[in-house]
Protein backbone atom coordinates (compact mmCIF):
# COMPACT_ATOMS: atom_id res chain seq x y z
CA UNK A 1 0.00 0.00 0.00
CA UNK A 2 1.30 3.18 -1.00
CA UNK A 3 3.20 5.62 1.40
CA UNK A 4 2.98 8.60 -0.80
CA UNK A 5 -0.08 11.60 0.40
CA UNK A 6 -3.11 11.70 -1.42
CA UNK A 7 -2.27 7.70 -3.51
CA UNK A 8 -6.17 5.27 -4.26
CA UNK A 9 -6.15 2.25 -2.88
CA UNK A 10 -9.68 1.19 -4.24
CA UNK A 11 -10.81 5.09 -4.75
CA UNK A 12 -9.63 5.59 -1.05
CA UNK A 13 -7.26 8.29 -0.51
CA UNK A 14 -5.46 6.95 2.18
CA UNK A 15 -2.96 9.72 3.33
CA UNK A 16 -0.69 8.77 5.93
CA UNK A 17 1.20 10.85 8.85
CA UNK A 18 4.40 12.77 8.22
CA UNK A 19 4.14 16.01 10.29
CA UNK A 20 6.35 17.60 13.37
CA UNK A 21 4.18 19.52 16.57
CA UNK A 22 6.02 20.51 19.23
CA UNK A 23 8.35 18.03 20.18
CA UNK A 24 6.80 15.16 18.31
CA UNK A 25 7.18 13.32 15.01
CA UNK A 26 4.40 10.81 13.99
CA UNK A 27 4.36 8.57 11.31
CA UNK A 28 3.86 4.67 10.04
CA UNK A 29 6.41 2.78 12.16
CA UNK A 30 9.10 1.24 10.20
CA UNK A 31 10.46 -0.90 13.01
CA UNK A 32 11.06 -4.14 11.85
CA UNK A 33 13.23 -6.71 9.94
CA UNK A 34 13.68 -5.88 6.58
CA UNK A 35 15.26 -8.25 3.64
CA UNK A 36 15.10 -8.55 -0.02
CA UNK A 37 13.19 -11.94 -0.70
CA UNK A 38 15.90 -13.08 -3.60
CA UNK A 39 18.24 -12.05 -1.64
CA UNK A 40 17.78 -14.31 1.58
CA UNK A 41 21.33 -14.79 4.03
CA UNK A 42 22.01 -10.44 4.52
CA UNK A 43 19.15 -8.24 5.95
CA UNK A 44 18.32 -5.55 8.12
CA UNK A 45 16.73 -4.75 11.70
CA UNK A 46 15.31 -1.09 12.19
CA UNK A 47 13.55 -0.08 15.82
CA UNK A 48 12.63 3.43 15.55
CA UNK A 49 11.83 6.30 17.98
CA UNK A 50 9.89 9.06 17.15
CA UNK A 51 12.36 10.69 14.32
CA UNK A 52 15.28 8.39 15.31
CA UNK A 53 16.03 4.71 13.98
CA UNK A 54 18.57 2.34 15.17
CA UNK A 55 19.67 0.09 12.76
CA UNK A 56 21.55 -2.92 12.74
CA UNK A 57 22.87 -4.47 9.43
CA UNK A 58 24.35 -8.37 8.64
CA UNK A 59 25.85 -8.80 5.83
CA UNK A 60 29.02 -10.65 4.38
CA UNK A 61 32.24 -9.13 3.91
CA UNK A 62 35.15 -9.12 1.50
CA UNK A 63 36.21 -12.29 2.65
CA UNK A 64 33.20 -13.60 2.86
CA UNK A 65 32.50 -13.56 6.06
CA UNK A 66 29.72 -12.94 8.33
CA UNK A 67 29.77 -8.82 9.08
CA UNK A 68 27.56 -6.64 10.59
CA UNK A 69 27.01 -2.93 10.63
CA UNK A 70 25.44 -0.23 13.03
CA UNK A 71 23.68 3.25 12.35
CA UNK A 72 22.01 5.67 14.28
CA UNK A 73 19.60 7.53 11.68
CA UNK A 74 17.70 10.61 11.83
CA UNK A 75 14.81 12.23 9.83
CA UNK A 76 16.24 16.02 10.39
CA UNK A 77 13.16 17.51 8.10
CA UNK A 78 10.33 15.91 9.83
CA UNK A 79 8.17 14.47 7.55
CA UNK A 80 10.08 13.39 4.18
CA UNK A 81 10.38 9.58 5.36
CA UNK A 82 14.23 9.77 4.95
CA UNK A 83 16.40 9.65 7.83
CA UNK A 84 20.16 9.45 7.84
CA UNK A 85 23.23 8.79 9.72
CA UNK A 86 26.93 7.12 10.08
CA UNK A 87 27.70 3.68 9.76
CA UNK A 88 29.99 2.19 11.87
CA UNK A 89 32.05 -1.27 12.04
CA UNK A 90 32.51 -2.55 15.40
CA UNK A 91 34.98 -4.74 17.27
CA UNK A 92 34.97 -5.98 21.11
CA UNK A 93 35.19 -8.55 23.54
CA UNK A 94 34.40 -12.26 22.42
CA UNK A 95 31.27 -13.51 23.67
CA UNK A 96 31.90 -15.78 25.96
CA UNK A 97 34.08 -13.37 28.04
CA UNK A 98 32.62 -13.07 31.64
CA UNK A 99 32.74 -10.32 32.57
CA UNK A 100 31.72 -8.49 29.55
CA UNK A 101 34.04 -5.05 29.45
CA UNK A 102 32.02 -2.44 27.54
CA UNK A 103 34.89 -0.43 27.36
CA UNK A 104 36.89 -2.64 24.82
CA UNK A 105 33.71 -2.00 22.48
CA UNK A 106 35.44 0.19 19.63
CA UNK A 107 33.07 2.03 16.79
CA UNK A 108 34.89 2.72 13.58
CA UNK A 109 32.47 4.97 10.96
CA UNK A 110 33.29 3.17 7.61
CA UNK A 111 30.57 5.72 5.78
CA UNK A 112 26.87 7.04 5.78
CA UNK A 113 23.68 5.37 5.53
CA UNK A 114 20.34 6.51 4.17
CA UNK A 115 16.76 4.55 4.66
CA UNK A 116 14.35 5.85 2.45
CA UNK A 117 10.41 4.73 3.60
CA UNK A 118 8.84 4.68 -0.09
CA UNK A 119 5.73 3.06 1.07
CA UNK A 120 4.27 1.04 4.29
CA UNK A 121 5.85 -2.03 2.91
CA UNK A 122 8.70 -1.20 0.69
CA UNK A 123 12.18 1.46 1.17
CA UNK A 124 15.33 2.83 -0.47
CA UNK A 125 18.46 1.38 1.51
CA UNK A 126 21.34 3.30 0.51
CA UNK A 127 25.06 2.99 1.91
CA UNK A 128 28.81 3.36 1.61
CA UNK A 129 31.18 1.13 3.00
CA UNK A 130 34.83 2.87 2.72
CA UNK A 131 34.13 4.51 -0.22
CA UNK A 132 31.56 1.23 -1.54
CA UNK A 133 28.38 2.48 -2.18
CA UNK A 134 25.36 0.00 -2.19
CA UNK A 135 21.43 0.37 -3.01
CA UNK A 136 18.90 -1.51 -2.23
CA UNK A 137 15.34 -1.85 -2.59
CA UNK A 138 13.57 -3.47 0.39
CA UNK A 139 11.19 -4.76 1.71
CA UNK A 140 9.42 -5.99 5.68
CA UNK A 141 9.92 -9.79 5.84
CA UNK A 142 6.92 -11.64 7.99
CA UNK A 143 7.74 -14.08 10.45
CA UNK A 144 4.19 -14.99 10.86
CA UNK A 145 0.64 -14.15 9.89
CA UNK A 146 -0.77 -12.16 13.21
CA UNK A 147 -4.79 -13.60 13.97
CA UNK A 148 -6.69 -10.40 14.87
CA UNK A 149 -9.72 -12.58 16.12
CA UNK A 150 -11.71 -11.32 18.86
CA UNK A 151 -14.22 -9.02 20.30
CA UNK A 152 -12.51 -5.29 21.05
CA UNK A 153 -14.15 -2.21 22.73
CA UNK A 154 -12.68 1.22 21.94
CA UNK A 155 -13.26 4.18 19.45
CA UNK A 156 -13.76 5.17 15.75
CA UNK A 157 -12.75 8.70 14.24
CA UNK A 158 -13.21 9.34 10.37
CA UNK A 159 -13.00 12.65 8.84
CA UNK A 160 -14.85 13.50 5.58
CA UNK A 161 -12.09 13.38 2.57
CA UNK A 162 -14.20 13.50 -0.54
CA UNK A 163 -17.98 13.58 -2.04
CA UNK A 164 -20.84 14.37 -0.17
CA UNK A 165 -20.61 13.07 3.57
CA UNK A 166 -23.66 12.79 6.10
CA UNK A 167 -22.39 15.26 9.47
CA UNK A 168 -23.29 11.84 11.14
CA UNK A 169 -20.55 9.72 9.73
CA UNK A 170 -18.03 12.07 10.64
CA UNK A 171 -16.84 11.30 14.31
CA UNK A 172 -14.25 12.29 16.83
CA UNK A 173 -13.45 9.49 18.97
CA UNK A 174 -16.75 7.94 19.36
CA UNK A 175 -17.49 4.70 21.32
CA UNK A 176 -17.37 1.65 19.24
CA UNK A 177 -17.54 -2.46 19.17
CA UNK A 178 -15.51 -4.54 16.96
CA UNK A 179 -15.81 -8.57 16.57
CA UNK A 180 -12.54 -9.72 14.50
CA UNK A 181 -13.35 -13.32 12.76
CA UNK A 182 -10.53 -14.33 10.48
CA UNK A 183 -9.55 -17.91 8.83
CA UNK A 184 -6.18 -17.07 6.76
CA UNK A 185 -6.49 -14.29 4.25
CA UNK A 186 -10.29 -13.87 4.99
CA UNK A 187 -11.39 -11.74 7.12
CA UNK A 188 -14.33 -10.11 8.41
CA UNK A 189 -14.61 -7.59 10.90
CA UNK A 190 -18.20 -6.56 12.34
CA UNK A 191 -18.15 -2.95 14.02
CA UNK A 192 -20.86 -0.75 16.02
CA UNK A 193 -20.80 2.99 16.79
CA UNK A 194 -23.39 5.92 16.57
CA UNK A 195 -22.25 5.88 13.00
CA UNK A 196 -23.86 2.61 12.51
CA UNK A 197 -23.83 -1.66 12.47
CA UNK A 198 -21.37 -2.25 9.46
CA UNK A 199 -19.74 -5.24 8.34
CA UNK A 200 -16.23 -5.05 6.28
CA UNK A 201 -15.53 -8.70 4.52
CA UNK A 202 -11.86 -8.45 2.83
CA UNK A 203 -8.90 -10.40 2.19
CA UNK A 204 -5.87 -9.75 4.30
CA UNK A 205 -2.46 -9.55 3.95
CA UNK A 206 0.52 -10.00 6.14
CA UNK A 207 3.75 -7.55 5.90
CA UNK A 208 6.02 -7.89 8.91
CA UNK A 209 4.76 -7.18 11.62
CA UNK A 210 1.57 -4.89 9.99
CA UNK A 211 -1.34 -6.23 8.14
CA UNK A 212 -3.68 -4.57 5.78
CA UNK A 213 -6.92 -5.46 4.63
CA UNK A 214 -9.00 -4.80 1.03
CA UNK A 215 -12.63 -5.47 0.46
CA UNK A 216 -16.29 -4.25 0.77
CA UNK A 217 -18.57 -3.18 3.61
CA UNK A 218 -22.36 -2.88 4.16
CA UNK A 219 -23.71 -1.23 6.84
CA UNK A 220 -27.55 -2.08 8.21
CA UNK A 221 -29.32 1.46 7.16
CA UNK A 222 -28.16 0.54 3.59
CA UNK A 223 -24.61 2.10 3.20
CA UNK A 224 -22.24 -0.06 1.44
CA UNK A 225 -18.91 0.56 -0.88
CA UNK A 226 -15.13 -0.63 -0.33
CA UNK A 227 -13.01 -0.15 2.67
CA UNK A 228 -8.71 -0.35 3.10
CA UNK A 229 -7.41 -0.68 6.41
CA UNK A 230 -3.86 -0.65 7.07
CA UNK A 231 -0.73 -0.48 9.63
CA UNK A 232 -3.03 -3.11 10.93
CA UNK A 233 -1.30 -4.04 14.24
CA UNK A 234 -2.89 -6.56 17.34
CA UNK A 235 -1.43 -7.54 20.76
CA UNK A 236 -2.69 -9.58 23.31
CA UNK A 237 -5.01 -6.80 24.41
CA UNK A 238 -5.74 -4.39 21.45
CA UNK A 239 -5.65 -3.79 18.07
CA UNK A 240 -5.51 -0.56 15.96
CA UNK A 241 -5.34 0.32 12.09
CA UNK A 242 -5.88 3.01 9.90
CA UNK A 243 -9.45 3.29 8.02
CA UNK A 244 -10.61 4.59 4.81
CA UNK A 245 -13.54 3.79 2.88
CA UNK A 246 -15.71 5.24 -0.20
CA UNK A 247 -19.31 4.39 -0.50
CA UNK A 248 -21.51 4.13 -3.46
CA UNK A 249 -23.66 6.91 -2.58
CA UNK A 250 -20.01 9.21 -3.10
CA UNK A 251 -18.31 9.90 0.54
CA UNK A 252 -14.94 9.19 1.19
CA UNK A 253 -13.73 8.63 4.52
CA UNK A 254 -10.43 8.09 6.28
CA UNK A 255 -9.36 7.80 9.76
CA UNK A 256 -8.57 5.48 12.77
CA UNK A 257 -10.43 2.53 14.42
CA UNK A 258 -8.62 0.75 17.63
CA UNK A 259 -9.90 -1.13 20.38
CA UNK A 260 -8.81 -3.09 23.76
CA UNK A 261 -9.69 -7.15 23.31
CA UNK A 262 -12.31 -7.90 25.58
CA UNK A 263 -12.29 -10.98 27.52
CA UNK A 264 -14.41 -14.24 25.89
CA UNK A 265 -17.53 -15.39 27.69
CA UNK A 266 -17.33 -17.76 30.54
CA UNK A 267 -17.93 -21.26 28.93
Amino acid sequence: MKRVLGAVVLGIALALPGHRAAAQFKTTDTSDLWWIPSESGWGIQIVQAEATIFATMFVYGTNKQPTWYVALLKDHTFGDYTWTGTLYATTGPWFGTVPFDPAAVTPTPVGTMTFQAQQINAAALTYTVNGVQIVKQIQRETLATIDFSGSYSGVLSQAAYGGSCAPAVITDATPATFRITQNGASIRIDSSSQVGTCSFDGTYAQQGHMGEVTGNYSCVGGDSGTFAMSEMIASWFEFHARVGTASQAGCTLKGFASGLRQPPPPQ
